[in-house]
């Protein structure tokens, strides 16, 4: 059994490596910012490179198009914020684009993602598969982006 004066000790001594703790806990490190102190949105622009991994050569008719979107609502279609067309013009792939938005327009507290297709009239070659999240909640102003080709459905 311990005496008075030992629990009075061992309660003094997990006060302070508690107080330890949460101080390791609270300092905030250089590697992993918090939400709080993510960079505010200074800038509406956002750019990158469109590629795929198939080494396929781009149709000289086929036209690659890359569009900011604002991907915040769950049951509703993205809106579009910025869109550029680029002509591959016999141009084979990675393509550099720029997209720019007024950042007025860009909320902080919303989502929103760079999303590209390459297409050739009506029909859809290439897509991206993966979202690629920019401007807010710690994500930067760079996306390089990668797309799967679409398998052409057999006609009727």
């Amino acid at each position: 059994m311990l005496s008075r004066r030992n629990v009075f000790l061992l309660a003094i001594a997990t006060g302070v490596a508690g107080a330890a703790l949460l101080s390791a806990c609270a300092a905030s490190s250089p590697s992993a910012p918090s939400a709080s102190a993510a960079p505010l949105v200074v800038s509406g622009t956002v750019s990158g490179t469109v590629s795929y991994r198939e080494r396929i050569a781009l149709d000289p008719a086929a036209e690659v198009r890359v569009q900011l979107l604002d991907v915040s609502r769950m049951d509703a279609p993205s809106v579009v914020l910025a869109e550029q067309r680029i002509r591959a013009d016999g141009r084979q792939p990675p393509f550099a684009y720029t997209l720019q938005v007024d950042a007025a327009r860009i909320d902080p507290r919303m989502r929103y993602a760079v999303a590209a297709r390459i297409v050739r009239g009506e029909q859809l070659l290439f897509i991206n598969d993966t979202q690629y999240s920019v401007l807010t909640q710690g994500q930067g102003t760079r996306a390089d982006l990668v797309l799967v080709r679409v398998t052409p459905t057999p006609p009727r």
